[in-house]
């Protein structure tokens, strides 16, 4: 059963049993494991194609990063390599999961297979790839911080803490799917792997899903979105940068590729104004006490 996945893959992995592994398995996350090296080392285009959305997409919150995706892919910030590493390190986390969980006896199947769905009345479509289906439960595996392990484990993913749209994506994995495998609606979930301890834990989102119609006006909101000429004049919100009277980006737009670009009139038109502070960089949209701080100089 999915709920023992997690007991299950340490038996495997305990030094005191006498397991012996599939070699056909192995070889074959060995090349999956392989190709994600090479994919990471690759360059990564940035271009986006007009009349397809995906299923990420779905779980972005502010409309104009949407927008800026599609018409101003040259305004955003390249990937650092630490970042490029991070988005690897978690790939491969999934793949020695998936494997993992196939040698202790877990059915897994439906690995990568693609869901599409045209989007009724334009000319657009949905496309993603589900990572799995392991014991009849259509699942997503995403690693995370010891921090955010905690959470999902105490609180459960739900649609208040839900920072980055996880459950828009699988929503719509659980709604358009249509096969080959049949998977149990009511087990659908995550499994979450702390990356820093090593813990592993499946989470039934089921019943905290968005439904069919309400994906279905995400998608139609997202395509509206991205087809006007400009983009909206709505942005998220800075906030104060303690009691300095400085005011800095929220922590969602500190993470965005698109904040050099989308925030270029602040500071009186001179930009975002980046500090280092002992617990990471601030980025100041508003000045008006100097940090004690370095300062990042852009270019330097």
């Amino acid at each position: 059963m999915i709920e023992d996945l997690e007991k299950d893959i340490y038996h495997v992995l305990d030094a005191s049993e006498d397991h012996e592994p599939n070699e056909v398995k192995a070889a074959h996350y060995a090349m999956n494991i392989g190709g994600e090296l090479a994919k990471a080392t690759r360059p990564r285009s940035q271009e986006r194609e007009m009349g397809k959305l995906w299923a990420s997409d779905l779980g972005e919150t502010c409309l104009r990063k949407a927008w800026y995706k599609f018409h101003a892919t040259g305004e955003m910030l390249p990937l650092m390599g630490h970042t490029k590493f991070k988005f690897l390190y978690g790939n491969l986390l999934e793949e020695a999961t998936l494997y993992l969980a196939e040698e202790a006896g877990h059915i897994v199947c439906g690995t990568q297979d693609r869901v599409e769905w045209d989007v009724p009345n334009t000319d657009w479509m949905v496309s993603g790839r589900i990572d799995a289906i392991i014991d009849d439960a259509l699942i997503d595996v995403k690693s995370t911080s010891s921090y955010g392990y905690k959470k999902y484990a105490t609180e459960g993913l739900n649609h208040s803490n839900d920072t980055f749209g996880y459950l828009w994506q699988l929503s719509f994995y659980h709604h358009h799917y249509k096969g080959p495998y049949l998977f149990d609606k009511d087990k659908t979930g995550f499994v979450w792997i702390d990356k820093q301890n090593g813990h592993i834990l499946y989470d039934n989102v089921s019943s905290k899903l968005w439904s069919d119609e309400e994906v279905a006006t995400k998608v139609e909101t997202l395509v509206k979105t991205i087809e006007k000429p400009k983009p909206t004049d709505f942005r998220i919100a800075d906030v104060p940068d303690g009691k300095s009277g400085n005011m800095k980006l929220n922590t969602k737009c500190s993470y965005c590729d698109f904040r050099e670009h989308c925030w270029k009139d602040s500071n009186g038109g001179k930009g975002l104004r980046t500090f280092l502070y002992g617990n990471g960089p601030a980025y100041l949209t508003d000045v008006k006490r100097e940090p004690k701080v370095p300062e990042v100089t852009p270019n330097a």
